[in-house]
């Protein structure tokens, strides 16, 4: 060997009594021969300085110093590289090894580009000796070449989770010990102890250069990374990766005042340091034992405030938001004193959720209140917001920017209480409560539909409201079916609550006469939008069939948008084809004056939706003294000791028609159900909803909204999570595929286990199906 090595090999061990051998033998084996292997213990307790010495007394090359306390690899690492005699420095971890070629390629790679900096490719080995995979993939250099601020760039790019390992690399001595100088020198950073010099460097370098021959073997899992969280001092442990990257913030701060692209600096440490925080929280959260977990992430906000987790968690690990607010303790609405209130939407439109949410804006308004609407997908209609209302559309790109929107929102409008109203349709709520709840502000999430729509529609929705009810104040359901259905699933914080009157209710005025039985041709009514899921609107032309054989005479009207793949044109021309095209007719939308004449004009409201929440045309149909003819949904407060409607069961066409003939044929019975149908609309309309959305803000909802649940309640709901099991697997067959998830089969099964303890009421289930 020469008086001065051509590259130091710098190994930092710690107990590496197992595998040191290894590594100095792959050291040993290097084809360039000009090397020194600087070992520096750093204070072990094992064996593994007796085995260096063993191999310092086989060759020269080796040499060992040691730490007499333990001052983590950060401070090993910078011991190696200040006795560091050539160069440039390889990096080894004491459990890993070096392709023989190692020290040469990237030495040589290192003097023809004159790079600070020389990446290589990484073979990965497995605990079970494989390797390959996709960390390994991720590993491997993504550029070339880079120059100037484009090391940096590219290095660490902005928003990409950060990749910080030393050994990855060659360097040349001088930029890490210029890096070194910016930092204390009694620093000592436990959990992530590469990353932040890797950081310094790659600002400081002006010139990266790669190779992808691999030169380096790592071996998974044999470090402290991938373990189980078990206890609060391995959490403690690994959230010390986040204080290991604060730490160098004065170092890049003064940086900043000479670095040729400041903005870009600074932007990139934040996103390095938001990628570490999301990083640790998806394995503390994830990785958890159970009974663990709260306590391992309260480590995780003792580094790092709530704010910077849950929006860094967001922008990098998305997927662990949904059990952050798992571990979300419940927070009550009654400790909280209700001023300002912002509304939660997707869009502004003309839907049944835009309708309840522009009536809480105004009740709320009445009551004194603050109110805030916020839009977090762009297309609102801005005209449709009340006087006295605050409209804000979101504009972010991406959850955590829309995140960081949201915490300033409810910050600058000093929300107290946010209603969210999408809980049921979006599955980023979870995170928009959590952020909501960093700024102070309480979040209830209400629900629109029936609690069986996921189950119909296929999806892990309800699950996901289920797990995180614990992010929300209180669970707002229409039915107190559905609240039987989560309390029977241990969600206790949740009512029900009523939607309010809609426009065309209120226009609709309190002193209205009943109808006269229709005399010669019957006049049908339906509107609503043209959708075949749950508004089944093909049913409608089975019932108007239905009505033609049994010699009724009948016009259909039909009103509405049209939506996705049901158009109005369409479905006239499916009249045509089934021989009713006299008979049925679609409009397509009516508005105002247009639309209360058209439903004035008719005897009868005919209604096929399979499911619902709130059927807000029943509603506005009684308004109007309309007879209700509709297929059964059980659980709807409006059905609730209402006259004012005629059912059949579900898809039940002719037992519908039959319903309809029947009554159109009795003058006397068709007043009473007009009659019915106005003393019905009066119970909607007399609802006190200030007083009540008041009571709902200071949490104190009276205790007929939370009814405990029933064996009835049980029985019910199990024989309409199997319908709508049942019949959504077949609507997913019709379609032509495996969209919506199982078979008939595993559906009934999975929609079985939601409701515990049900073999008591089974036997009352299939009673209820027996008649479907």
């Amino acid at each position: 060997m020469t008086s001065t090595p051509l590259l130091s090999i710098v190994v930092p061990v710690f107990n590496d009594e197992e595998t040191i051998a290894a590594a100095l033998e792959s050291c040993l084996a290097q084809t360039l021969r000009d090397i020194e292997v600087i070992c520096v213990d750093d204070a072990s307790t094992d064996r593994t300085v007796q085995v260096v010495e063993r191999f310092q007394a086989r060759d020269a090359r080796i040499r060992l110093v040691r730490h007499s306390t333990n001052r983590s690899a950060f401070q090993a690492r910078r011991t190696g590289i200040l006795a560091a005699s050539a160069a440039h420095v390889l990096f080894l971890d004491g459990d890993d090894e070096l392709e023989t070629n190692a020290a040469s390629t990237s030495l040589d790679h290192a003097r023809r580009s004159h790079a600070d900096i020389v990446g290589f490719g990484v073979t990965v080995i497995g605990q079970d000796g494989r390797t390959g995979g996709s960390y390994e993939q991720r590993l491997q250099p993504t550029h070339r070449s880079l120059h100037g601020a484009d090391v940096l760039r590219g290095l660490f790019p902005v928003g990409e989770p950060a990749q910080g390992q030393l050994w990855r690399h060659l360097f040349t001595s001088k930029v890490l010990r210029d890096a070194y100088a910016m930092l204390p020198d009694d620093l000592v950073l436990m959990r992530v102890n590469d990353l932040p010099l890797a950081f310094l460097v790659a600002a400081l370098a002006t010139r990266y250069a790669s190779t992808r021959k691999r030169l380096y073997r790592y071996h998974l899992g044999r470090g402290g990374s991938g373990h189980r969280v078990d206890s609060i001092e391995r959490a403690r442990f690994y959230a010390g990766a986040i204080g290991s990257v604060e730490a160098i913030r004065p170092a890049v701060a003064e940086l900043a005042l000479e670095h040729p692209d400041r903005a870009l600096l600074l932007e990139s440490y934040e996103s390095v340091r938001q990628s570490i925080i999301a990083y640790v929280c998806h394995q503390v959260v994830t990785r958890s034992d159970d009974g663990v977990a709260t306590g391992a992430l309260d480590q995780v906000y003792a580094q790092s405030s709530e704010h910077d987790v849950i929006r860094a968690t967001a922008r990098f690990y998305p997927d662990t938001l949904t059990a952050l607010a798992r571990l979300a303790p419940h927070e009550s609405l009654a400790t909280i004193p209700v001023h300002s209130v912002l509304l939660a939407t997707s869009a502004l439109g003309t839907g049944g959720v835009t309708q309840v949410l522009l009536a809480q804006a105004r009740h709320l308004i009445e009551a004194g209140h603050r109110v805030t609407i916020a839009a977090r997908k762009p297309g609102s209609d801005h005209a449709a917001v009340p006087s006295g209302v605050e409209f804000v559309e979101l504009r972010g790109r991406g959850l955590s920017a829309q995140l960081a929107e949201w915490a300033e929102l409810c910050r600058s409008r000093s929300i107290d209480v946010v209603i969210d109203h999408q809980v049921l349709y979006t599955p980023h709520w979870p995170a928009f409560a959590l952020m909501a709840r960093t700024e102070g502000a309480a979040t209830i999430g209400w629900v629109h539909n029936f609690v069986a729509r996921p189950v119909y529609d296929g999806t892990d929705r309800l699950t996901l409201l289920e797990r995180c009810s614990g992010a929300l104040a209180l669970v707002v359901v229409l039915s107190p079916l559905d609240v039987s259905y989560f309390k029977l699933r241990g969600v206790s914080n949740v009512a029900h609550i009523p939607n309010p009157p809609s426009p065309l209710m209120l226009a609709a005025g309190e002193n209205r006469a009943p109808r006269s039985a229709p005399q010669g041709r019957v006049s049908l009514v339906w509107w609503g939008r043209l959708e075949e899921s749950t508004k089944r609107v093909s049913e409608l032309l089975n019932v108007s069939q239905r009505l033609r054989d049994l010699g009724v005479d009948f016009q259909l009207t039909v009103i509405g948008p049209d939506w996705e793949s049901t158009t109005a044109k369409g479905f006239n021309a499916d009249a045509r084809r089934r021989g009713i095209g006299d008979r049925v007719r679609a409009v397509g939308p009516l508005h105002g004056s247009a639309l209360l004449g058209a439903i004035d004009a008719a005897d009868v409201f005919l209604s096929t939706s399979i499911i619902e929440g709130y059927q807000l045309t029943i509603a506005e149909a009684q308004s109007r003294g309309l007879p209700v003819a509709m297929y059964e949904l059980p659980w709807l407060t409006l059905l609730q000791d209402n006259d004012g409607v005629v059912t059949a069961p579900q898809g039940d066409a002719a037992s519908l028609a039959r319903q309809i003939a029947q009554l159109i044929s009795d003058p006397d019975r068709y007043t009473a159900v007009s009659r019915a149908s106005l003393q019905a609309s009066r119970r909607t309309s007399g609802t006190d909803f200030g007083r009540l959305y008041g009571d709902l803000l200071n949490g104190d909802v009276p205790a007929e909204h939370s009814p405990e649940p029933t064996q009835e309640d049980a029985a019910l709901l199990l024989a309409l999570m199997t319908l709508y099991a049942e019949r959504g697997a077949s609507r997913a067959r019709s379609r032509g595929g495996r969209r919506f998830g199982a078979d008939t089969s595993s559906r009934v099964r999975a929609a079985l286990v939601r409701v515990p303890g049900l073999r008591r009421v089974a036997r009352h289930a299939r009673r209820w199906l027996a008649h479907r």
